[in-house]
C-alpha cells in the first residue's frame, strides 16, 4: 500500500504549476546538499525556491515527500542516460570495452551528481520508489538482453545472463568501486567489476556454441 505521507499532494498540470514544482525540487537539491538532509527544513526549501512555505505544502506534505520526488526524477534521468549510452554502442564491439564504458559512465555520474548518494541511499523507500527502482532494473535487463542477442541466441539463457550482468555491475559500482578512493584502488575495483561481468557472458553455454 502506498504511503500517503510520501506522495505529492497535487500533480502539476498547468505550466505554472510545473514550474513551481521544478523550483521546489531544484531548491531542495541545493538545500539538502548544503545543509544536509537531517538539518534541512521545508522553510529552508521554500526560502531557496522563492515561494511561501504554504505554496510548497500545496504540492508536498513534508521534506520526505520532496526527497522521494527527487529520487523518482533521478531514477528516470539515470535510466534514460544509460539507455541512450548503450543504444549508441555497437553490439558487435568488444564486450569488455562496452562494459567498461558503462561502468565508467555510472561512476562518473555518481561523482558529478552530489545528490546521488542522498537520493539513492537515504530517501524513504516508499512503495512507489521501490516499484520505480524495480521497473528501472527491468528496463536495463531487457536492454542488456537485447544487446547480447547476437552473442546468446537462447532467449532464456540470454535473459539470465543479462540479469547477472546488471546485478554485477550495479553491485560493483555501488558497493565496491564508489567506496574506494580515487586512483589505483578504484581502477582495480573497476577492472574487477568489468572482468566479472565479462566472465558471466563468456562463461555462458551459448557463447561457446
Amino acid at each position: 500500500m502506498a504511503d500517503s505521507s510520501l506522495a505529492p499532494r497535487k500533480v502539476p498540470r498547468q505550466e505554472r504549476s510545473r514550474l513551481t514544482v521544478d523550483r521546489i525540487l531544484v531548491a531542495a537539491a541545493q538545500v539538502f546538499h548544503e545543509a544536509g538532509y537531517t538539518s534541512a527544513t521545508t522553510n529552508d526549501i521554500a526560502l531557496e525556491a522563492g515561494i511561501s512555505v504554504g505554496s510548497l505544502y500545496q504540492y508536498y506534505p513534508n521534506k520526505d515527500a520532496i526527497l522521494v520526488a527527487l529520487t523518482r526524477r533521478h531514477i528516470d534521468s539515470a535510466t534514460a542516460g544509460l539507455v541512450g549510452l548503450v543504444s549508441a554502442l555497437s553490439p558487435e564491439g568488444a564486450i569488455r570495452e562496452t562494459f567498461r564504458t558503462i561502468v565508467d559512465f555510472l561512476v562518473e555520474q555518481h561523482d558529478l551528481d552530489e545528490l546521488h548518494l542522498l537520493v539513492m541511499h537515504q530517501a524513504p523507500r516508499s512503495h512507489e520508489i521501490s516499484r520505480a527502482l524495480d521497473e528501472a532494473k527491468t528496463r536495463l535487463v531487457e536492454m542488456t538482453a537485447h544487446f547480447l542477442a547476437s552473442r546468446l541466441p537462447d532467449d532464456r539463457e540470454r535473459l539470465l545472463v543479462a540479469r547477472m550482468v546488471v546485478a554485477t555491475i550495479d553491485a560493483g559500482v555501488h558497493d565496491v568501486i564508489l567506496r574506494e578512493p580515487r586512483g589505483a584502488a578504484r581502477r582495480a575495483a573497476t577492472d574487477m567489476t568489468v572482468d566479472t561481468a565479462v566472465s558471466i557472458v563468456e562463461g555462458s553455454r551459448g557463447s561457446k556454441r
